[in-house]
């Protein structure tokens, strides 16, 4: 549930090749990954969400486009229509601490209401303040009961309490576990939260490759101690049913 493009400045996306990553998923056992931004959150998202779509293209839906807009941009609700309806994207991606905006802002309205509109689900990095705790994000949640809110970081180290507390306040909030925080956090997390609104993801394509090997690792042995069922759910059933991918 969290992979990027590399950069366009960055001699990975030079050497990015869609076949190099389906293998590479599948020698790590990864059947499908969504695919998001990095350029978006600093340039033209537009531009950056016409990369993602074709990017994924032609991988047979094993590469799940996710579209990004800039709040403050105008036309911002329009561009996440236009990510539904003619790109195919299953979601969007927002990154308040990176594109400057607080999800309390009056701009995020629009925004949200073309996501209750089309049904996709808002992704939103998290665990960063000023602009991107979990409880700012899931005040959002509470406005807007209708659409579906991913924290993408699970609050990351300092702030997966908060992301618990999210979780078990708002129906419609959702949590992946991806980032920094160790195995044991994530064991706690999941003690408060149960495992019905819990996804998987790596952050693969941003920082070192060997990062997001050692995350699949990590994802390994939590699921590993749980039963089939949980297992299932937070390996990619929760994320299918989210996603819409479950028909």
């Amino acid at each position: 549930m969290h992979t990027h493009l590399p950069a366009e400045d960055s001699p990975a996306w030079r050497s990015w090749r869609q076949e190099n990553v389906l293998a590479a998923m599948d020698a790590n056992g990864v059947h499908r990954a969504v695919v998001m931004t990095l350029d978006g959150f600093f340039r033209d998202t537009r531009r950056a969400n016409d990369i993602v779509a074709r990017a994924c293209a032609g991988s047979g839906g094993r590469l799940i486009p996710f579209g990004t807009v800039d709040p403050h941009q105008a036309g911002a609700a329009d561009e996440l229509r236009r990510c539904a309806r003619e790109l195919g994207c299953r979601a969007v991606k927002l990154h308040p601490w990176l594109q400057g905006f607080s999800p309390l802002d009056a701009a995020m309205d629009p925004v949200a209401e073309a996501a209750a509109e089309t049904g996709l689900p808002l992704v939103f990095h998290d665990g960063t303040p000023p602009y991107s705790s979990p409880l700012q994000i899931a005040a959002l949640a509470e406005r807007f009961p209708a659409v579906s809110v991913v924290l993408a970081h699970g609050g990351l180290f300092d702030l997966w309490r908060d992301a618990a507390a999210a979780v078990l306040r708002h129906p419609n909030v959702h949590v992946t576990l991806c980032g920094t925080a160790p195995l044991g956090i994530f064991r706690q997390l999941l003690a408060l939260t149960g495992t019905a609104r819990v996804s998987i993801g790596t952050d693969s394509g941003y920082g070192d490759p060997d990062l997001a090997r050692h995350r699949l690792a990590v994802h390994r042995l939590l699921l590993d101690e749980l039963d089939g069922p949980a297992a299932a759910a937070i390996g990619h059933r929760n994320a299918e049913r989210l996603l819409g991918l479950d028909q």
